[in-house]
């Protein structure tokens, strides 16, 4: 758990999805924000939500990667982040 993000909490919208914003995603990944949206706009950051189920039932994890560089978080329902996971993976998805 990295101490950077443990504990600290991901707002939701009306609809009840989570809003990470572009200052927060961009340091997370060590860009300024101009150029983390230049990416997005290049289609080189992707991002995917799942929902738990069984034992992982009221958790979500939130992906976001950016090339090599990957981000995950454990979110609870409230928001709360349990797990924040940054590494390098290969082009499979595997971390190294």
């Amino acid at each position: 758990m990295n101490a950077q993000e443990a504990g600290t909490f991901i707002e939701r919208n009306a609809e009840g999805q989570f809003e990470i914003g572009a200052e927060r995603l961009a340091r997370r990944f060590g860009l300024g924000v101009d150029d983390l949206r230049l990416m997005t706009a290049r289609g080189q950051v992707r991002s995917s939500v799942e929902r738990g189920d069984g034992e992982d039932a009221g958790r979500w994890r939130l992906s976001f990667r950016i090339g090599n560089r990957r981000w995950r978080l454990t979110v609870r329902e409230d928001g709360r982040v349990e797990d924040d996971e940054f590494s390098i993976v290969t082009s499979g998805g595997r971390s190294l």
